[in-house]
């Protein structure tokens, strides 16, 4: 993984009214980072960019979106009322001669990483403006620092379109998953399984598709790669493991203490008038792993979760041991496939499905598709307008690399090919490519 220090020259959150008085202008910043800058160069960007957003107020109602440089490109977001969140990175400086930098940020990636990170505070600490302001700066400190080095802003599939990875299952897997949450949820009401997670591939999912995606990239991007690191640590798997066990909290759920460290988020709730805060209860047992929800005014006892654990312990191991096997064979047919040079990128709006023909992984980002081809696949797809409702662009770039991109019902479709052809033989495989691996989805009109 590309490391992130590499990538971002600054990022920081403030409010102009936390400090309106000169000489109280570091009480304006809520957070920066990286946190070795000197407070007269925290000072000095922040107040370009509160200069810059006051400016544009003069010629536009719409907030500043964007500010770039000779060497940097500062991307503005406003979450809140009064609350501005600016990431900045380096633009290495290229002459007529070397053209263009091939190796820049996307402004949609930098925009996503502001809109997701926002997200997820919101998620598990609340809206920036229900904090105290004496409360902030900490709170901001301590949920952004490990943030940030949890995250790669690099031009990579993961981060050019943010979805999420399904796992389709055999219809009896997929019966005997539904039937475990059910059951779960008809013997303990107060609890519900919100997400079925398999390795990084999401299963089943109960809550609407921003909140979904904040927590499949929590779980993907945070907790389980540690959960993982940990058990490989660990050796074998013991016969606790294989059962299964509740962590999160990290240290699991054995005393009544215990509970008092249970995380709290907001999630919206099931009439979707508004959200609301839960207990989240995370739970895993071999590569699977749920998610539940109770309301934080339930009241809560150990022996509720000693029952829990008991109940759903040897059933989720016998699922997961099933969906092993399913995913052992999947793999062995696909290691008999030949390798193919094109590459392909299948996204779904309505549900963030995203599919890849190098399924994504947050441990392993993806090296196959080369940058610039990236880079052109994240204008595509954050200019709707570019492919429209139902639309096909096929671009051709001067090192043989041809990019193809359909949409179809909030569908959209990119293939990568390096090859020398006319347009003709590139649309013609493109449609193989779109039969073989998307069987029952018609890019056009219905």
């Amino acid at each position: 993984m590309i490391d992130v220090k590499n990538k971002i020259h600054s990022f920081f959150i403030f409010n102009s009214n936390f400090g309106p008085k000169e000489g109280d202008e570091l009480k304006r910043i809520l957070f920066f980072y990286p946190n070795q800058m000197s407070a007269d160069a925290r000072k000095t960007q922040v107040g370009l960019c509160e200069a810059v957003v006051k400016f544009m107020t003069t010629f536009s109602s719409e907030p500043c979106e964007a500010l770039q440089t000779q060497s940097k490109r500062y991307i503005f977001y406003q979450p809140e009322k009064d609350f501005w969140m600016v990431l900045v990175v380096r633009i290495p400086y290229a002459t007529k001669s070397t053209g263009e930098s091939k190796d820049v940020v996307e402004p949609s990636i930098m925009k996503d990483f502001l809109i997701s990170s926002y997200k997820m505070f919101r998620m598990f600490v609340g809206l920036y403006s229900q904090i105290t302001p004496e409360e902030t700066y900490n709170i901001c400190e301590t949920f952004f620092t490990p943030y940030i080095s949890s995250r790669d802003i690099s031009n990579d599939i993961s981060n050019v379109i943010q979805g999420i990875s399904y796992l389709p299952l055999e219809k009896n897997s997929f019966f005997s998953v539904i039937c475990f949450i059910d059951l779960l949820e008809v013997n303990y009401p107060e609890f519900k399984c919100v997400s079925f997670v398999y390795n990084d591939q999401l299963i089943w999912n109960g809550l609407c598709k921003d909140d979904m995606l904040t927590l499949y990239q929590y779980l993907v991007h945070n907790l389980l790669p540690k959960q993982v690191e940990k058990e490989i640590q660990g050796g074998a798997v013991t016969a606790a493991e294989r059962h299964g066990r509740f962590i999160s909290p990290p240290d699991g759920i054995k005393t009544e203490e215990d509970l008092q460290k249970l995380s709290k988020v907001y999630m919206m709730r099931e009439d979707d008038t508004d959200t609301q805060q839960y207990y989240l209860i995370i739970y895993r047992t071999l590569s699977a792993t749920i998610c539940l929800t109770v309301d934080v005014n339930t009241s809560l006892n150990l022996s509720t979760f000693r029952a829990l654990d008991a109940f759903i312990g040897p059933q989720l191991s016998t699922i997961a041991s099933s969906i092993s096997e399913q995913c052992t064979i999947h793999a062995l047919q696909n290691a008999q496939i030949s390798p193919s040079d094109h590459k392909f990128l299948y996204f779904n709006r309505l549900n963030l499905a995203l599919k890849t023909s190098t399924p994504p992984n947050c441990m392993t980002p993806s090296t196959a598709v080369r940058p610039e081809v990236l880079s052109i696949i994240a204008k595509i797809h954050a200019d709707q307008e570019s492919l429209g409702k139902y639309g096909e662009i096929i671009i051709k770039t001067p090192d043989e690399y041809w990019i193809t991109g359909k949409s179809s019902n909030d569908r959209e479709f990119y293939v990568v090919m390096q090859k020398n052809a006319n347009l003709k033989e590139v649309a013609d495989e493109v449609k193989r490519i779109c039969e073989t691996q998307m069987k029952g989805i018609f890019f056009y009109p219905m």
